[in-house]
């Protein structure tokens, strides 16, 4: 076939007609409310896209397009969307750890159920979007024309699951968990915490009713997912979790010692079971001041030592089981390794420095030095860098380098190492905390009469703080957050 006669048979496809139409590469009337070629066959018409994807000049080779057949109508758009999620936004939320829950659960459901089909495409335009934005949350804009899209993604998978909500498929909760769960890590992209925190908590309700039941069927690592989430909330929303707020030290936490690790998954849950009851331990006392922290130090301080304590029994037994078995793990099981390594270490210094408010002591530089040194480490080893992913990763301590160290020197490393690789480890933004933390550190140099940070270049510096500023004012609930009080940033 010429050149000129392929050119002419791809002139009948519709650029704005309707949905049906642009799925059978039709040409659309375009009538108002369905379109007589839809009607005039007996087909249904599925209506207008509101919002469509800029035009790609050239088709990105890296993301090849999703061949698999779906059994419902669906636009080029939707599919390049959707392609961008299983091609890029997958293989990024299962980089640090292989959950069930992204290569298997999502991929089965989002290729058999509409909304959780829409709701995915929906996650692909943000990420997209995220992605060439160097990470930055932009928040919700209608000028760009993949929010417009990924608006109207979510609305066809909300109205989808409207419909259905008198359903008796058995399926039906899962669906709406992976959807919540969706739309929560779009909000996170966008800088939208407070609609994430609303998703994040209606998802916690479907899945309370849902734990309630003798048999609920779910899928395990989605139920984690949500308790990770909702423990790291911890510091963005009301300072304890919703769902899992009842996880003490004494009562879940088994000692490692008792448990030996011998497999990667054991020291999977040991080290989360932790952070379970770290991450709301340091959401409650950061934010504290000196009067409140000596007005109830005994109960703090007895709780500081027993998951101190914990971590310590810990930390040995990973280490045990690195020697013993590492050169027996996969290079995908080796990151979570090291990963693990990083988080003990990571814990240990801000368990250790968490009831100091104001200046850490100088006896504590080298723990942060360590801690940086493993970073450094774990980079040059792992140099594949993720953009989302919703485990517990490097960002948790290098933030805590970056706006605890003593040596500022330190700290600059860890901010430009912030900096160096923009992504999102669930609620926390790398620019976010690398805003923060210079912020604090301004502070501080100012406080103490320096006034040039000359690691950074004051563009760099500029742009960072009107960035933090323009984020946080999209929050209303962004002065209450543990790490802002902690940071001393004042919101105007």
């Amino acid at each position: 076939m010429s050149s000129l006669a392929r050119r002419r048979k791809f002139t009948t496809r519709s650029l704005t007609g309707c949905r049906t139409c642009r799925a059978r590469h039709k040409k659309c009337d375009e009538s108002p409310g369905a379109c007589n070629n839809c009607v005039s066959t007996g087909r249904k018409c599925d209506g207008y896209d509101l919002a469509r994807l800029p035009v790609k000049k050239f088709a990105l080779a890296s993301i090849p397009p999703a061949t698999s057949r779906l059994g419902w109508h669906t636009t080029a758009d939707e599919m390049r969307s959707f392609s961008y999620f299983v091609h890029c936004s997958i293989p990024s939320l299962a980089a640090f750890l292989d959950s069930p829950l992204w290569r298997r659960v999502s991929m089965q459901m989002t290729h058999v159920d509409r909304a959780a089909y829409h709701a995915a495409s929906m996650l692909g335009a943000v990420h997209e979007d995220s992605f060439q934005n160097q990470m930055r949350l932009s928040g919700e804009n209608l000028l760009v024309p993949r929010h417009r899209f990924a608006i109207e993604q979510a609305s066809r998978a909300f109205s989808i699951l409207n419909d259905r909500q008198a359903s008796r498929d058995p399926q039906l909760r899962e669906v709406v968990l992976l959807c919540c769960l969706l739309f929560v890590i779009s909000d996170l992209l966008l800088g939208q915490y407070d609609s994430a925190l609303r998703h994040l908590r209606g998802g916690l309700g479907v899945l309370k009713e849902a734990l309630e039941r003798e048999q609920h069927h779910l899928e395990r690592s989605l139920i984690e997912t949500y308790q990770r989430l909702d423990v790291e909330f911890s510091h963005f929303g009301p300072g304890k979790p919703f769902l899992f707020a009842d996880i003490q030290p004494d009562e879940e936490v088994s000692s490692a010692e008792a448990f030996p690790l011998h497999s990667l998954r054991d020291v999977h849950q040991h080290i989360h079971q932790l952070m379970n009851i770290g991450i709301p331990f340091l959401a409650k006392c950061w934010p504290l001041s000196d009067a409140d922290i000596q007005a109830d130090h005994d109960n703090l301080h007895s709780q500081q030592q027993r998951i101190l304590s914990l971590w310590c029994e810990l930390s040995p037994q990973v280490l045990s089981f690195h020697d013993r078995f590492y050169h027996k793990l996969s290079y995908r099981e080796q990151r979570a390794l090291e990963l693990y390594a990083i988080q003990c270490r990571g814990q240990i210094v801000a368990i250790k420095t968490c009831l100091f408010n104001g200046s850490i002591p100088a006896e504590f530089v080298p723990d942060y030095e360590d801690l940086m040194s493993f970073y450094d480490a774990f980079i040059a080893r792992f140099p594949e860098r993720p953009t989302i992913t919703l485990d517990y990763g490097v960002l948790p301590g290098l933030y805590l380098i970056a706006s605890h160290c003593p040596d500022y020197s330190i700290r600059l490393r860890a901010i430009n190492a912030l900096l160096d690789w923009p992504h999102c480890e669930a609620i926390i933004n790398s620019n976010v905390v690398a805003s923060l933390s210079l912020h604090s550190l301004k502070v501080e140099l100012e406080a103490s009469g320096q006034r040039r940070i000359s690691c950074l270049d004051g563009q760099t510096g500029e742009e960072l703080s009107r960035f933090i500023h323009s984020t946080l004012k999209s929050s209303q609930q962004a002065a209450n957050w543990s790490t802002i009080r902690a940071s001393k940033f004042l919101l105007q």
